[in-house]
């Protein structure tokens, strides 16, 4: 079905409208949540960096580089790149859970 119709069509329904907020909303949402997880990761490699803990510092600087490629996807509008293709976004907790980091090191991400 065309997106111009489908739109059309759910804009002019009593409820349509209102599913579109909801869906906009939900959108605005998930992109916070991105937001602060990479935060949290650049957050915690700033620290890494401070106490000159370089090998977690890499790690996590390692990390924030590809989730921003996960979330720009393989094409950025200007070309294909497939190193961003294979990117996968990670918060602090899965690399934990992905023994990314040790359990000390997770415990120093944490105390930030």
């Amino acid at each position: 079905m065309n997106n111009k119709y489908f739109r059309n069509r759910i804009e002019r329904s009593p409820l349509g409208s209102m599913g579109l907020d909801l869906l906009d909303a939900q959108q605005r949402l998930v992109s916070q949540e991105y937001k602060i997880e990479l935060l949290r990761i650049k957050g915690a490699m700033y620290k890494a960096y401070f106490f000159r803990n370089d090998v977690l510092a890499k790690k996590l600087e390692k990390q924030a580089k590809e989730n921003v490629d996960a979330l720009t996807g393989e094409f950025d509008g200007f070309g294909y790149a497939s190193w961003r293709a294979n990117a996968v976004f990670r918060t602090l907790e899965d690399m934990f859970y992905q023994d990314i980091l040790t359990e000390r090191e997770y415990e120093e991400c944490e105390k930030l």
